[in-house]
């Protein structure tokens, strides 16, 4: 059987109110025809679920930790029948990635099947639709990007350049460049008609989340200057690399800056549509540009690469810029 007969499956045995499974399956089949496209793609929703177990770990929600693993473990199992997380024979120690002979199809229907996503707060690593079901708009002719119909730009669409940006709040790197670099950039890219903008969040941890969902309950004008504040604010809020004992919290306390009370701030942090939407954009960066930290960069349908040298981001992609426009 091919893997994507397994998915296939899979799906069909995967109950209607599992939405969770259904769309991270459906994910990887949309990913490509071939079972190496699929298989590609599977590998990285399994890393995904793994790096997002390790972000929940170090925020100390052990939950939804183990819903990840879990949900990793299962998409390992579809990759290979073999796959088992479970415990060990009799006189063999159990590992993760280890192997056994003795998995059936109904034992993967099971497990596919049978485990439950738990959500905790603003946790934002839930259900991800496929990137065909996201409402997106026309492209501008010549344009590599998809530009999604709710994205927040700055600039000309018809620029020549499109630069999209992920970005997640509680990136240290993120918030350098958007503070140090951006303001530059901006004056001599976007608001001279060079470069279309588009900024996208891909969360790496639950803050990012919730910083992500409140930013869209915002007037859509406010939305960069709130970006902003919170990148500038990240030793407030941010528990990567910061004593904050309540992130929540934190969080709340700073959307009073933009006028939001307590219950709204709460309200828009825990929105369901609002959640699902971060995650359908996170998804679509996984299968569409393997994203693998974040500020990710992507030049007219390219992925950027910084080298490693004394560089800043700000003059690689000056130069890439400039290097598109003169025709070299």
């Amino acid at each position: 059987m091919t893997l994507k007969d397994r998915l296939n499956e899979a799906l069909s045995a995967t109950p209607l109110e599992n939405t969770h499974r259904r769309d991270i399956l459906n994910a990887a089949l949309n990913a490509g025809d071939t079972d190496e496209e699929i298989g590609a793609a599977l590998n990285r929703l399994i890393e995904a679920r793994e790096q997002k177990a390790v972000a929940f770990e170090k925020t100390g929600q052990a939950a939804p930790a183990k819903a990840e693993r879990d949900e990793a473990d299962a998409l390992r199992l579809l990759a290979d029948p073999r796959y088992t997380a479970g415990p060990a024979a009799p006189g063999k120690p159990a590992a993760r990635g280890g192997k056994t002979g003795g998995f059936a199809l109904t034992k993967l229907q099971m497990i596919l099947g049978g485990v439950a996503l738990v959500v905790v707060a603003a946790a934002v690593y839930v259900a991800v639709k496929p990137s065909d079901e996201v409402n997106l708009s026309q492209q501008q002719a010549g344009q590599e990007i998809t530009v999604f119909k709710d994205d927040h730009t700055m600039g000309n669409p018809n620029a020549p350049v499109k630069l999209l940006e992920y970005a997640a709040p509680m990136c240290p790197m993120c918030a350098h460049f958007a503070l140090e670099e951006f303001p530059a950039f901006k004056r001599e890219f976007i608001d001279t008609g060079r470069v279309f903008f588009i900024f996208r969040v891909y969360p790496l941890g639950s803050p990012d989340g919730a910083v992500e969902a409140i930013a869209r309950c915002l007037p859509k004008a406010r939305y960069f200057p709130y970006m902003e504040m919170m990148f500038r604010e990240q030793a407030q809020w941010d528990p990567d690399g910061h004593q904050i004992a309540d992130v929540p919290g934190a969080i709340i306390n700073l959307a009073a800056r933009e006028g939001l009370s307590e219950e709204k701030a709460k309200a828009c942090m825990t929105a369901q549509p609002t959640l699902e939407r971060v995650n359908q954009v996170g998804q679509d960066a996984q299968i569409r540009y393997q994203i693998e930290g974040t500020p990710t960069f992507v030049m007219n349908g390219q992925v950027v690469n910084f080298p490693a040298t004394n560089q800043t981001r700000l003059d690689v992609l000056r130069l890439r810029i400039n290097s598109l426009q003169s025709g070299q």
